[in-house]
C-alpha cells in the first residue's frame, strides 16, 4: 500500500474513533441516564423511608456505614438487604411514559400508591419521591410516578416486588457475632453440667478445663464456634424491654453458650429456651443475655451447638509428632508382623522383599497411626483390657524416635463378632493410658496392614513354552506391499469383522 493511502486510512480511523468516543458514547450514556427512573449514587444515600398504606419504615445509615431501622423500632438492619433495595431503585429503567393522565391515577394503583420511596442524601436534600402502583396487565412491569408529576412511567416489575418489605425482612438476623480466631474461651452450661474449653496460647490448641482436664478436639471446637456464629433468626418473638422469660422457656434455659473474645475476653452469652410449633414448622426460642430481643431460630440449630463432653474431647489414640518418628514396629497376632524405618527422610520396610515399595502407602500409614481417632471413649479407666480384646491384641504398633527412645505404643483389635465380621466393633488404646476407644471398623482397617500392603505385587513370569507357541505376525513384503489376505486390514483401526477379532 502506498504511504499516501496508508496515511489517509489512519486519518479515517482516527476520525471514526474520535466520533465514537466524543459523540456516540456520550450519547449512549445520556440515553441510559434518561431511561433511569432516578439517577443517584447509592453510597451517598443517608436515609430511606418506605411508606405503605398501613405502616411506614424508616432507615438511617449509622456508624461505619451500617444501616439501622429507626422506625417503627430501633434495630440493626441487614446491610445486604438494604443494599439490594437501593440497587433495585437505582437500576429501575423507564420503558414508557404516559403523559397527562389527569384523574386516572387510581386506575394505575397510584391513588393511593402501594409504596412510596423517599431517599435522603448524606449531604442534605432529598431525591424525588417515587410512588409505586400496580402491575401492568401485560408484561412484567409496574406503574410509577415521581413526586407530583402529571405523567405516569412504566418500569420493570422488579422494583415493585423488591419494595414489598416488612420490618422483619429488613432486620439483621445475626443472633451473635464474633471473630472465631479471637475466641479465647467457650462455656456450655446445662442444668446437669458445665463444660469449659480454653484456648492454649495463640495456637489452635484447646483444652477442656471443666468438668475435668482433657485435651479438646480442635476441629470440633472450630465447628462449634462456626455453628454458634452462624445462627440466624427466622423471626423476632419479642422486642419488649423486659420480656416474660418463662413464656419462652428462657427463665431456666436448657442450654447457655458463652463465648469470650479478645485479650480482654469480652463475654457474649446466648440462651436457648423452649421449642414452638406453628403451621408444622418448629422453631426454638433464643435470647442474648445482654439484649432484650427474643429470637425464633431453626430448631435444628440446637443439635449443632449442644455438644457433650465425649464429642468435644480429643480422641486421638496415640498423638505424637510425625517428624520425630523414626521407627514403627508392627506386631501381629497372626505372626505377619513387620518393621518400618525412616532413612534419608523416607519410610521403608526394614526387611527386603519382592516387589517395589509403595512410597505413598508407607507415608500414609505413618499419618494414619499418628492421627487415628476413636469414635467414642469406651472406657475411661479400664482395669481389664481383656474385656475389649486388648490384653492379647491383634495388632501392636510401637513408635520410637531416632535415638531409639519409645514414643508410644498403640494396641488394637477387632471386636468379638463371629468370624471377625466387617461390621464388628474395633477397639484401640495407647499402652498404659487406661483409655479405651471404640473405632469404626473401616477406620481400624487403615492401620491393620501387612508387609505385602506396602509393595507392588511382583510380575508373574510367563512360561517359556507359551512364548514359543505364540505365532509371530506376518511381516510386510519388501518394497512396502502388504501381505495377502485380510491381515493388513487389522491395523486400520476400524474395528474389522468379528472373525478378525
Amino acid at each position: 500500500m502506498r504511504p499516501r493511502n496508508t496515511l489517509l486510512l489512519l486519518l479515517v480511523l482516527a476520525a471514526l474513533g474520535a466520533y465514537v468516543y466524543w459523540i456516540e458514547l456520550p450519547h449512549e450514556k445520556r440515553q441510559a441516564e434518561e431511561k433511569r427512573l432516578l439517577a443517584f449514587d447509592k453510597d451517598k444515600v443517608g436515609t430511606i423511608t418506605l411508606e405503605y398504606p398501613d405502616h411506614a419504615i424508616a432507615l438511617a445509615r449509622g456508624d461505619e456505614h451500617h444501616w439501622r431501622i429507626v422506625k417503627p423500632i430501633e434495630a440493626d438492619a441487614d446491610d445486604s438487604t438494604v443494599g439490594n433495595l437501593l440497587t433495585a431503585v437505582a437500576e429501575a429503567q423507564v420503558t414508557r411514559t404516559l403523559d397527562d393522565v389527569g384523574d386516572k391515577l387510581g386506575s394505575y394503583g397510584l391513588d393511593p400508591p402501594q409504596t412510596v420511596v423517599k431517599l435522603g442524601l448524606e449531604g442534605g436534600g432529598e431525591l424525588p419521591a417515587v410512588k409505586v402502583g400496580k402491575n401492568t396487565q401485560v408484561g412484567f412491569s409496574a406503574y410509577v410516578q415521581k413526586d407530583d408529576e402529571k405523567s405516569v412511567r412504566i418500569i420493570g416489575g422488579a422494583l415493585q416486588s423488591g419494595l414489598k418489605k416488612d420490618v422483619k425482612d429488613l432486620r439483621d438476623k445475626t443472633v451473635i457475632g464474633f471473630d472465631e480466631a479471637q475466641a479465647r474461651k467457650l462455656v456450655l452450661a446445662r442444668p446437669s453440667e458445665t463444660i469449659t474449653v480454653e484456648r492454649q496460647g495463640d495456637a489452635d490448641t484447646w483444652r477442656i478445663t471443666t468438668p475435668g482436664s482433657y485435651p479438646a478436639d480442635a476441629a470440633e471446637i472450630r465447628a462449634l464456634l462456626a455453628s454458634v456464629r452462624g445462627i440466624r433468626a427466622d423471626d423476632f418473638a419479642s422486642d419488649e424491654p423486659t420480656p416474660a422469660l418463662q413464656t419462652y422457656g428462657l427463665e431456666q434455659p436448657r442450654l447457655t453458650v458463652s463465648v469470650f473474645v479478645g485479650k480482654d475476653e469480652a463475654q457474649q452469652t446466648l440462651l436457648f429456651g423452649a421449642t414452638h410449633e406453628e403451621q408444622q414448622k418448629k422453631t426454638l426460642y433464643a435470647k442474648r443475655a445482654e439484649k432484650p430481643t427474643v429470637y425464633a431460630i431453626p430448631e435444628f440449630t440446637l443439635k449443632n451447638v449442644d455438644k457433650d463432653l465425649n464429642t468435644l474431647r480429643d480422641k486421638t489414640i496415640l498423638p505424637f509428632d510425625k517428624a520425630k518418628a523414626a521407627k514403627l514396629v508392627v506386631t501381629r497376632k497372626d505372626g505377619a508382623g513387620f518393621t518400618l524405618v525412616k532413612r534419608d527422610g523416607a519410610w521403608h520396610l526394614e526387611a527386603p522383599g519382592a516387589g517395589t515399595e509403595r512410597a505413598p502407602t508407607l507415608t500414609r500409614f505413618l499419618e494414619d497411626v499418628a492421627m487415628i481417632k476413636g469414635t467414642d471413649i469406651a472406657d475411661e479407666h479400664a482395669p481389664d483390657l481383656a474385656k475389649y480384646g486388648l490384653a492379647d491384641p491383634a495388632l501392636t504398633i510401637a513408635v520410637s524416635d531416632e535415638s531409639g527412645a519409645a514414643v508410644g505404643t498403640l494396641l488394637g483389635t477387632r471386636g468379638t463378632a463371629a468370624g471377625g465380621a466387617p461390621e464388628a466393633e474395633a477397639y484401640a488404646t495407647a499402652a498404659a493410658s487406661g483409655l479405651v476407644y471404640g473405632i469404626k471398623p473401616f477406620v481400624y482397617d487403615r492401620i491393620d496392614k501387612k508387609a505385602a500392603d506396602f509393595r507392588e505385587p511382583p510380575a508373574t513370569p510367563v512360561p517359556s513354552g507359551a512364548l514359543a507357541a505364540t505365532p509371530a505376525p506376518a511381516a510386510p513384503a519388501l518394497g512396502g506391499d502388504e501381505p495377502e489376505g485380510d491381515a493388513g486390514d487389522a491395523d486400520l483401526g476400524d474395528g474389522g469383522d468379528d472373525e478378525d477379532e
